[in-house]
């Protein structure tokens, strides 16, 4: 049977409207990475002028996967939860 627990990383970039945005949204999912739930993946978030940087790198890939949907999901939240409080349209 064939080995699939080959890790790797995933770069995930978002653009915002500006830099105060991006600092909201990171300042938002970043508690995340103290306490991450599995020792299988590594998560380095950071942010230069408008533009969010999550790097996820992981020892297999449903680490690798998980700890993705985990961090995609709280940004994704992170983002509609400041839309609906400025009154914007999700």
């Amino acid at each position: 049977m064939a080995e699939l627990s080959t890790g790797g990383t995933v770069i995930i970039e978002i653009e915002t409207a500006s830099a105060e945005e991006a600092s909201i949204l990171l300042r938002s999912v970043q508690p995340e990475t103290y306490s991450a739930p599995s020792d299988r993946a590594r998560v380095q978030i950071s942010q230069t002028g408008p533009t969010l940087r999550i790097e996820i790198s992981a020892d297999d890939f449903v680490a690798l996967r998980a700890a993705t949907n985990s961090y995609l999901a709280w940004t994704s939240a992170s983002i509609a939860a400041r839309q609906t409080l400025l009154g914007e349209s999700p």
